[in-house]
């Protein structure tokens, strides 16, 4: 971000060195080491939240069998750092040293093979830009997007359960309520994902159309779509917060200065709830501690 801040701001790409040509063997190392990290880091960020939203998704259906332990979860993570990056291999390669009439300085860009005289067309470049279009923004999208209307469903599944026992109707109102609740903070989850990701995919399948990148408003408007884009890695938290009611009672006794208040009020609702679903639900405590749970009872 700090670099990529500094280049747009200044139109000047910094690691070509002072002295140095723009088409020496140094300046062209440095453009291919700088070209890949740019990529692969959009890659990660997107493959991170799919994988988030799988785990979830898994946690809610199959509660009593754990799919991902410490090992198994390193592993993914390698994997999505390996992918990611091989995935945004061929913007390092084929990155370039380059300058533009008019303005000032060099820049790394990307100069496909075929790329035509003008600099706008390349078959290959288009190729490669609807193929991240689909790896790194369309098909994570989907897979968020079953991943919550799986949970959604297995939700509905267990509040229909929950209403065969005899519940006092406060009880099916909070039942109700919390389900509402679950999934406006799901559709919120993929609408952030994909409104989050959607200016910056356009922006560069606008340029690897082979429209020019030389343009007075091309700087601004990708830079502002970059920033949305990487707003994703904090938007869950701010969902999460937002749609707990638990945790904004919280930040908003620590922000009146309420400290000490805080860990004795959380414990004290967790229990008064506790208490109203084994009162409410009429069954038998030990059966609440059983290990037998089923899909959904964890957000219900």
């Amino acid at each position: 971000m700090v670099l990529l801040n500094s280049k747009l701001n200044s139109r000047y790409w910094g690691f070509e060195g002072p002295v140095l040509d723009q088409n020496s063997t140094i300046v062209e190392y440095r453009v291919t080491v700088a070209g890949a990290p740019h990529g692969g880091s959009i890659f990660v960020s997107s493959f991170t939240l799919t994988v988030i939203a799988l785990d979830r998704c898994l946690l809610i259906i199959r509660p009593n069998k754990e799919f991902i332990g410490y090992n198994r979860a390193v592993a993914i993570v390698v994997a999505i750092w390996v992918l990611g990056y091989s995935l945004a291999l061929p913007t390092g390669i084929f990155s370039k040293a380059v300058s533009f009439e008019k303005i000032c300085g060099v820049f790394c860009e990307e100069i496909w093979p075929d790329t035509s005289e003008s600099g706008l067309s390349s078959p290959s470049r288009r190729l490669y830009g609807l193929s991240v279009l689909l790896s790194q923004f369309g098909i994570p999208a989907l897979i968020s997007s079953v991943c919550y209307w799986l949970i959604s469903r297995v939700m509905s599944s267990q509040l229909e359960r929950r209403r065969g026992h005899t519940l006092l109707k406060e009880s099916e109102e909070k039942l109700v309520n919390r389900k509402t609740r679950a999934n406006r903070m799901m559709i919120a989850m993929v609408l952030g994902f994909i409104f989050a990701w959607m200016p910056l995919n356009a922006i560069n399948l606008y340029r690897d159309l082979g429209s020019s990148v030389n343009s007075p408003w091309f700087s601004t408007v990708f830079a502002l779509c970059h920033v949305l884009a990487m707003t994703s890695a904090a938007l869950n938290p701010v969902i999460y917060s937002w749609f707990n009611p638990q945790f904004r009672s919280a930040i908003q006794s620590l922000c009146s200065g309420q400290r000490k208040r805080v860990k004795g009020k959380l414990h004290s609702e967790i229990n008064t709830k506790l208490t109203e679903t084994i009162t409410d639900v009429k069954i038998k405590p030990e059966l609440i501690l059983n290990d037998c749970h089923q899909p959904g009872d964890q957000i219900l």
